[in-house]
């Protein structure tokens, strides 16, 4: 089997939550084990409390970055994880069902040239991810997606998953679809989800129909 690394980026209030505990043990729980957790923290933006617990376990990575934003989950880090290894990317708030990483993985198995998302969405010719169920792919295939990060709009930053998308089509890859036929309610756990405090929330506190306008706008 593959190396499998996990890679996700937090907010201070977040990463000290309760909540994020519970995110945490559910991926502590999954049938198939990762191989790392690598947390990005954004110190050019944020100062981090890190709870004890991540500490205390050697297979979690708090990555130190400068870079910045929701798209710090991959761009963050992009750079630390080898060769041949394989990368799911997910959001922080997502508590999962024990089956997350098999989902993903089993589907991987099948197109390994892809990225592969339990949800997508059509934007012009081509699919995109959706971090809040996960995608997957091999990082050789996305090795050089920071290339767009130094060049990314400012109406970009907060629609993370749709600039995201538009790069992995830049480099020529496809996502697609898992195999997972029902997976907000067979890979989600949404009732635990949904005890999660109330903080912002990027698909309800942004105006994503105006900043997705700007940015087809300048990105052809």
């Amino acid at each position: 089997m593959f190396n499998i690394y996990l890679s996700l980026t937090t907010l201070p209030i977040r990463l000290s939550s309760d909540h994020f505990k519970k995110v945490y043990n559910s991926l502590l729980n999954q049938s198939i084990p990762f191989t790392k957790l690598i947390i990005n923290l954004s110190i050019k933006e944020f100062t981090y409390d890190i709870p004890k617990y991540l500490y205390d376990n050697e297979n979690v990575i708090l990555h130190e970055t400068n870079i910045c934003g929701p798209c710090t989950k991959l761009i963050g880090s992009i750079d630390i994880i080898p060769d041949d290894s394989i990368v799911i990317i997910l959001d922080d708030d997502i508590v999962m069902r024990n089956n997350f990483i098999k989902s993903l993985y089993d589907s991987y198995l099948i197109n390994p040239s892809k990225v592969t998302s339990h949800f997508t969405s059509v934007r012009n010719n081509y699919n995109e991810v959706a971090g809040f169920g996960g995608y997957i792919f091999n990082i050789n295939n996305l090795r050089n997606i920071k290339q767009f990060y130094t060049t990314m709009p400012e109406c970009c930053i907060k629609i993370d998953d749709n600039w995201i998308s538009w790069c992995i089509h830049k480099l020529g890859i496809d996502v697609i679809n898992t195999v997972e036929k029902d997976p907000w309610n067979t890979v989600l756990d949404i009732p635990s989800t949904e005890t999660h405090p109330e903080w912002y929330e990027l698909c309800k506190n942004t105006n994503r129909d105006k900043l997705i306008a700007e940015m087809e706008k300048i990105l052809k």
